[in-house]
């Protein structure tokens, strides 16, 4: 009788700093922030090949992604913050990026019973039985829906000082206390052997953006697919830069006057794209599936364009999650997008202060360093930009807000609210559902009851924040 081969269980998990990604980890964990051609969660499933993927995230997060997960095609069965986890489990921080090399030479040194950690920040582990259910209940902690109410307290706490304080040293953790010491405690109890790892993970949403090109890269070279799809129509006068580096999907049409430069990185266009005339693309880059590159639109290298979007004008070293559009004239550089956001025309934002000085942005509740000399703007889901808007570097704007100003609105816009002059007024809880809801529906998706209430929490979280978040 040939043995059973033993089912390969994953779980991916948040942990305590996914508020350092506010305003775009509000409505979703972590590890389905959108790099490179697909969300961190899926460039770790790729690598490991899954039978099951167990999902660890806050718990006010559930319903929508239950849902979400409910209708999408997998070959593996997914739970979200289930209990029940059977056998050999590999637990991964969602905040990995699962570059090929990084993600095997981590399993390789990842033994039984054993959990990575930097600094009491787990990175990975591979437990079995009761200690697998013991340790998922170890990371779930942090994440309760009484944790997040901490959250935006200690926010709050902390922004109401001074619109300029400046952090960067301690960082925001809630529900943890000594994060080292914690871990210690549970590993001990446990007979679990912790070890040190200096395997990275990203900690703040600008390293997003930074690392995008690099993640194009390594996703175009995973990709066992080169050329173009029979199905797909190159009109006459497209022009084709080092082919050999350009992927096309079926039924995409790449309309005259047309160029795709690939000299210096891949270009990846999806399924059923759209690209106008006359329009230059540089790679590295990546269109989604169904989007639309309008005519004469200038796309930089080290953009990634998600699934069903409208985009027009210049775009460069931008991430733009699925479902957004940006169809006029204007420029975006060195920002993140998030889905549901409508950039409108003749808009801009400023990637490099005037004097050079590196960028210093909004995060958890105060202006951090950045480390970085480009830096455009941040915004998260549902957002809405007014035309001939002017945003300045370093700009973070929140989960379903309005930029309504005549000159450079803050640095900083609330979630849920309409940054009007000389200040922010809330946005009417019923108004930004019915937007949501037109917005979704000319996509063809639901707006579901779970989102709706999802935004209700959203908003009493706003609140209590002091509208910090």
């Amino acid at each position: 009788m040939t043995e059973e081969t033993p089912r390969k269980t994953l779980c991916i998990f948040e942990d305590t700093r996914y508020p350092n990604f506010f305003p775009l980890t509000l409505n979703k964990p972590v590890f389905d922030l959108f790099i490179g051609t697909q969300t961190l969660r899926s460039r770790i499933v790729s690598e490991f090949n899954p039978d099951n993927l167990w999902l660890q995230c806050r718990c006010y997060l559930v319903e929508v992604l239950v849902e979400q997960e409910s209708s999408a095609e997998t070959s593996f069965s997914t739970h979200v913050n289930q209990s029940g986890l059977e056998g050999e489990v590999i637990f991964i921080n969602g905040r990995l990026l699962a570059f090929e090399s990084t993600f095997q030479d981590l399993l390789s040194g990842l033994s039984d019973g054993c959990v990575l950690h930097k600094g009491g920040v787990v990175v990975a582990a591979r437990l079995s039985g009761d200690t697998a259910s013991s340790f998922l209940e170890y990371l779930s902690t942090p994440l309760s829906d009484e944790n997040m109410t901490k959250v935006v307290n200690e926010i709050k706490r902390i922004s109401s000082g001074s619109e300029e304080i400046e952090g960067g040293g301690e960082e925001l953790e809630i529900g943890r206390g000594d994060m080292e010491q914690a871990l210690q405690t549970w590993a001990e109890a446990n007979g679990v052997v912790l070890e040190h790892t200096e395997t990275a993970l990203l900690s703040y949403y600008w390293q997003l953006i930074g690392e995008n090109k690099r993640c194009i890269v390594d996703d175009f070279q995973k990709n066992p697919f080169r050329g173009t799809s029979p199905e797909t129509e190159l009109f006459k006068g497209v022009d084709l830069i080092n082919e050999e580096d350009i992927v096309i999907g079926s039924e995409a049409e790449i309309r005259s006057g047309t160029v795709l430069d690939a000299s210096e990185g891949p270009i990846i266009i999806s399924d059923r794209v759209r690209i106008e005339p006359n329009a230059i693309i540089n790679g590295p880059c990546f269109i989604g599936a169904g989007s639309i590159i309008r005519g004469g639109a200038k796309i930089g290298g080290g953009t990634s364009i998600g699934n069903a979007c409208r985009i027009g004008g210049e775009v460069e070293e931008t991430i733009i999650a699925p479902y957004s559009n940006k169809q006029h004239e204007g420029f975006v550089g060195h920002s993140y997008i998030g889905s549901w956001v409508n950039i409108g025309a003749g808009s801009c934002n400023s990637d490099l202060k005037n004097n050079y000085m590196k960028v210093k942005a909004w995060c958890s509740g105060a202006l951090k360093e950045t480390g970085r000399r480009f830096l455009g703007v941040v915004v998260g889901d549902h957002a809405k930009i007014a035309i001939n808007s002017r945003i300045n570097t370093g700009t973070v704007i929140g989960f379903n807000s309005n930029v309504l100003t005549s000159g450079f609105p803050p640095k900083f816009v609330p979630s849920f609210s309409w940054s009007l002059e000389p200040e922010f007024e809330e946005y009417d809880l019923k108004s930004a559902l019915e937007t949501a809801e037109i917005m979704m529906d000319r996509r063809n998706e639901d707006f579901s009851p779970a989102m709706e209430e999802l935004f209700k929490v959203i908003m009493r979280f706003c609140r209590q924040s002091g509208h910090s978040v």
